[in-house]
């Protein structure tokens, strides 16, 4: 146990004390802050002005566009002199041409522009005036509703709030998706990190023969189970000051905006209220009224970091313990990276496919394929992260933290018996069949000496 302890700190200490592992533990954080930061800076952020010029050929669109704080309309009496306008004047981001058809309603328009394409909220803006105008039309001229029965129809909107009924929060199914992104992408690329370092390091040793001094001391197992406990806790570690650093942040944060984070939260109690039925109307209304950035802070505010920060230090652990494991004995096996491909690569297949059916999994968290995805311990580590923020049955995290505890050990015996044939092997092409074969022998072993 005492060489064990010994390895686990030499792997530890060793790894800390790199200019990179603090680099790494500073940036994270600041990249994490980024990723709120933006979507409220690019919210409270005012948008540039444009100018959209209207040529109308049809005559039906005479003072439908209306203009706003952002984007301002104008008319044109022809195509050509708008290219004029445009050419002379810098803020004429676009012209709207509407040609004239056999039709009475015609069927399409055209967003000139030259050189610079106008912004998604130019393009927008167009197509959902042109859109209402056009129903206007049709309502009122061709089924004949009066002008207070149009505004009253068109002056009634419905909002739609998804809530759970255990809880009674509101969903905020958009943040839990970019939440359950970044958790899914996190994990893999921490696991395949840090699994990459311990097979990095048993090939770096086996390479420069250290490994035969150091088997001169201890076990193999030994060894192979102090550089994967080793490098995990300078994972934990990782972990352990990202969440410290970005809980600094926070409080901050909310130190320097504290109107902001209680705008958030009334918000939320007025959603609790309105719901109710308790004045409703102005309630809604009011919810309505709130800017864009109060509604993300009350989503995040919404979120159950706590469950989320210890489902993921699970998952990781577990995760990180299953395939480092595996990485250990296949850097036992190769000399050069060019030979870790073929042993690396099925190992990495089932985290990559997860990668790539990310998005069924967001758009489907709680469906079939998630949901397996989520048990099966070569993939749960990222699919389960990924479905987390949405909510998991209790049975399904159950089952998934067993499966994972049942197959950790299974892979440190294989591994074991792997890297105790392979680390001292040289000049030695290994294939799949030798590895099956070492299997078959250990157990044989293993069973003679049962029957013994």
């Amino acid at each position: 146990m005492n060489k064990i302890l010994l390895i686990i700190s030499r792997e530890y200490l060793s790894r800390v004390k790199k200019k990179s592992f603090w680099i790494l533990t500073i940036v994270v954080p600041l990249f994490l802050a980024a990723l709120y930061a933006v979507p409220v800076y690019l919210a409270m952020r005012p948008q540039e002005k444009s100018t959209v010029l209207v040529v109308d050929d049809t005559g039906l669109f005479d003072g439908a566009f209306k203009s706003s704080k952002e984007i301002t309309y104008r008319t044109a009496g022809s195509v050509e002199y708008a290219q004029r306008r445009m050419d002379e004047e810098d803020s004429v981001s676009a012209v709207v041409y509407i040609p004239a058809r056999e039709t009475t309603i015609p069927s399409d328009a055209f967003l000139y522009y030259k050189g610079t394409v106008p912004s998604a909220n130019v393009q927008s803006d167009v197509s959902e005036q042109l859109q209402s105008h056009i129903r206007t039309i049709i309502l009122q001229d061709v089924y004949g509703i009066s002008q207070e029965e149009f505004d009253r129809v068109n002056a009634t909107k419905i909002k739609l709030h998804t809530k759970d009924l255990e809880t009674g929060k509101d969903g905020f199914l958009e943040i839990k998706m970019a939440i359950g992104l970044l958790l899914g992408i996190v994990i893999f690329f921490v696991v395949m990190n840090f699994g990459g370092q311990v097979m990095t390091g048993v090939s770096e040793e086996k390479t420069s023969r250290i490994v035969e001094v150091i088997m001169s001391s201890v076990k193999p197992f030994q060894l192979m189970m102090g550089k994967v406990v080793g490098i995990g806790l300078v994972g934990l570690t990782q972990f352990a000051l990202w969440i410290l650093l970005s809980l600094v942040g926070l409080v901050g944060i909310q130190a320097a905006n504290p109107e902001l984070f209680e705008a958030a939260k009334s918000r939320q109690s007025m959603t609790e209220l309105a719901t109710k039925g308790t004045d409703a109307v102005e309630q809604m209304q009011a919810l309505d009224d709130a800017p864009a950035v109060t509604e993300l802070l009350q989503g995040l505010t919404a979120i159950d970091f706590g469950l989320i920060i210890s489902m993921f230090l699970l998952f990781f652990v577990l995760g990180y313990l299953f395939y480092a494991t595996l990485f250990a004995g296949i850097g036992a096996l190769v000399d050069s990276d060019t030979n870790s491909q073929q042993f690396s690569l099925p190992v990495t297949i089932p985290l990559l496919l997860v990668i790539i059916m990310m998005p069924a999994i967001i758009n489907e968290p709680s469906g079939s394929l998630a949901t397996w995805l989520s048990i099966i311990p070569f993939t749960s580590p990222v699919a389960m992260m990924i479905r987390i923020p949405f909510g998991v049955k209790t049975w399904q995290a159950i089952l998934s933290v067993g499966l994972l505890l049942i197959s950790v050990p299974l892979n440190t015996w294989v591994a074991g018996r792997v890297y105790r044939r392979g680390i001292l092997l040289y000049g030695k092409k290994i294939t799949w069949r030798d590895i099956f074969s070492w299997l078959k022998k250990e157990k044989s072993i293993t069973n003679k000496k049962t029957l013994q």
